[in-house]
């Protein structure tokens, strides 16, 4: 792999870092209550994560003389503008698993430069664990008896 493609993919983990929807949502703030406050301190944590290993990634992109090409947000993530937290949840936990997901292919391309993949293995395991805090937010429902069928139900 050349350098210049080593550039290429330490600048698509930077994006992620830079651009992930929980970045989105520390700046364009959803609607909380406060039940929702230690879910805000999570996405704070994993914000300050994802802001140390993107100077990181910076950090290794410029050491090879590169550029550095973060992209933007997305324009979709927009119509999330105003929306309450709990119902973002599922979605920041879609994105992270999403996240999670370019990580492990970026991992797979830096097979040939052991540092580079070194960094990307160790922003992909922040990534896991960000995931696993997410989730611990998710509701939990009990499964329902065999037989219950709640579609039969009406409000």
């Amino acid at each position: 792999m050349t350098e210049a493609n080593v550039i290429g993919v330490l600048n698509r983990l930077l994006a992620i870092e830079c651009y992930s929807l929980v970045n989105y949502v520390s700046e364009a703030p959803p609607w909380t209550h406060p039940g929702n406050k230690k879910l805000m301190e999570a996405t704070r944590d994993i914000v300050e994560d994802h802001e140390h290993y993107s100077q990181r990634l910076a950090d290794a992109i410029e050491d090879r003389g590169g550029c550095l090409n973060t992209g933007s947000y997305p324009l979709t993530f927009t119509s999330l503008n105003d929306l309450a937290v709990d119902y973002l949840l599922a979605r920041l936990v879609e994105s992270q698993q999403h996240a999670i997901e370019l990580n492990e292919r970026c991992v797979e391309e830096l097979l040939e430069d052991p540092q580079a993949r070194s960094l990307a293995s160790e922003v992909l395991g922040s990534e896991r664990a960000h995931l696993d805090i997410l989730k611990e937010f998710l509701p939990q429902t009990e499964p329902l008896p065999d037989g219950d069928d709640t579609r039969s139900l009406v409000a």
